[in-house]
């Protein structure tokens, strides 16, 4: 005779409840994050960080996901959630913080005088003819 588990056997008022689908917002993937983190470290990611910026892209942002995301396998739906949400708020303020193209440019209302723009009519962008 076996040791495997049979209905028997099993206890199913001590199992943990499945409530449904976990919503898309309540996700963390442990396998893409852990993709985001290996590529951060290649050397094609490094060199091209390293080209445009002039130094070595820090890769601690994804581990710290990865931990995360490992983490929260073993938390309840409730602690989840709320780990999540402090997460991404944390984040997004973060990525709020960092300048932006925002910061580089200004809207025109007008456009600049001499330009092609400033000398057409509202009308004859129309009947250009090339």
């Amino acid at each position: 005779m076996t040791d495997k588990p049979t209905s028997e056997t099993f206890n199913w008022d001590e199992a943990p409840a499945n409530n449904g689908p976990i919503a898309p917002e309540d996700m963390c993937k442990a396998s893409q994050a852990f993709d985001q983190w290996f590529a951060c470290l290649t050397v094609g990611k490094q060199l091209s960080n390293y080209y445009r910026y002039g130094e070595k892209r820090g890769c601690g942002k994804h581990w710290s996901k990865l931990k995360l995301c490992m983490g929260l396998k073993l938390r309840s739906g409730e602690s989840r959630k709320e780990i999540l949400r402090e997460y991404r708020e944390k984040d997004e303020a973060e990525r709020n913080s960092l300048p932006n193209v925002l910061d580089v440019w200004t809207r025109r209302t007008e456009p600049l005088d001499g330009s092609p723009a400033s000398s057409m009519s509202t009308d004859s962008h129309t009947n250009v003819q090339f």
